[in-house]
């Protein structure tokens, strides 16, 4: 006697609430991812366009109240063809997936504009700032600029979190260096003013963003910085940026890609460890207590129910009846389905198909469907004993 399990189709069907909420989930989840990168400006660290507390749209939405004109760029040859006049622009650069190449940053030097380089790598270093090297990260400590830059004359204390650089005293330079923001990791600020246009080497980072612009004199550091010019190109660069041939899979996705995938990865091991921590080898344990077979019986019928499993209740069922319809019409204790169906048949003037339908086939889509199922079963059992009982 053979009885069907439920296929995959079924338990799909019966687990397809759980499905639908873990869609919406993962959708709700892409729609924030998209916005908050914000088309690849908006949600970045020091983003112009950012108004998390990790952003700059702050300084920029003063630097426009001040009568500064910020244009946001996101190409080398964009950023390049609005600055044609030096005199009045000045160029902030955040390389911060380092897309730039040694000739690009030379480019951007030739300019002549004043630029600003917020938390530069070593490549732009070497090209544009050369004697100035990446001594490591800076604390969040405040300090005075303790330097003879003029526009920080007014600043008497920054937040010099970031990144800390050193100077060079062997190289040669055709450019005055000034140190500012001393640390104990470095320098949070360097100035090279050269004879055509001046480079500013920004480490002190954290004082441009939105959660900290408000506090100490961070804000007047930041418009000294970044409003001295009428037009400030704020250049953001992008994978357009890198040669034909060039650039890795690291380099070319996004920076949240693969924080994205570290929490997708981590979520599928918590939920296999949930959904697994059940699973294991069947014991066999004597109880010691009785427990009565209607006790049993009702036990099990609640688990069916709980899950939804109606197919499994009814095959349950179905080889009671099977057996007790084997026994009453003389066949073997283990007589397949087919032998009961064609011995059951003439006896019942039933078709073999709609009897097989009941015993085997009917998948209940709801408790009603279960019910009807159920008293078509035990209707087939009596019409069987009746039609076998002596006259």
């Amino acid at each position: 006697m053979s009885v069907v399990t439920p296929t995959l189709g079924a338990r799909l069907r019966s687990a397809r609430v759980w499905i639908a909420l873990a869609a919406v989930a993962l959708a709700g989840a892409i729609v924030v991812t998209l916005l908050g990168v914000g088309g690849g400006t908006g949600g970045r660290p020091l983003g112009p366009e950012n108004a998390a507390p990790a952003g700059a749209k702050a300084v920029v939405e003063v630097l426009r109240d001040e009568g500064v004109g910020v244009t946001v760029t996101t190409s080398l040859g964009d950023t390049l063809s609005r600055s044609t006049d030096p005199t009045r622009t000045a160029i902030v650069v955040d390389d911060a997936d380092g897309f730039l190449t040694g000739s690009q940053w030379a480019r951007l030097a030739g300019t002549g504009a004043s630029l600003v380089l917020l938390a530069p790598s070593q490549t732009a270093l070497d090209s544009i700032a050369p004697g100035v090297t990446e001594a490591g990260p800076s604390d969040d400590d405040v300090v005075a600029p303790r330097c003879d830059v003029e526009i920080l004359s007014r600043v008497d204390r920054v937040d010099a979190g970031g990144i800390a650089y050193a100077i060079d005293d062997s190289g040669s330079r055709d450019s005055d260096t000034a140190a500012c923001l001393p640390t104990d990791a470095g320098l949070g600020l360097v100035e090279l003013a050269g004879p055509d246009s001046t480079v500013t080497v920004v480490g002190a980072t954290t004082a441009l963003t939105n959660e900290s612009v408000g506090s100490d004199d961070n804000a007047a550091y930041a418009l000294a910085l970044l409003g001295g010019s009428p037009e400030l190109v704020w250049y953001l660069p992008s994978a357009t940026d890198l040669p034909e041939g060039e650039g890795t899979l690291a380099t070319l996705t996004p920076s949240w890609v693969t924080p994205a995938l570290v929490v997708l990865l981590l979520t599928g091991v918590a939920a296999m460890v949930w959904r697994g921590r059940r699973l294991g080898p069947l014991v066999v344990e004597r109880l010691p207590v009785t427990v009565k077979a209607a006790e049993t019986t009702e036990g099990r019928a609640r688990l069916y129910e709980r899950s939804g499993d109606r197919r499994h209740a009814l095959d349950q069922l179905r080889i009671g009846t099977l057996g007790r319809l084997a026994r009453v019409t003389g066949l073997a204790a283990g007589a397949s389905v087919d032998e009961i169906v064609d011995r059951v048949a003439p006896l019942v003037s039933a078709p073999p198909a709609a009897l097989r339908h009941v015993l085997l086939d009917a998948d209940p889509a709801d408790d009603r469907e279960l019910l009807s199922l159920s008293d078509a079963l035990l209707d087939l059992e009596r019409a069987v004993r009746a039609a076998v009982a002596p006259s």
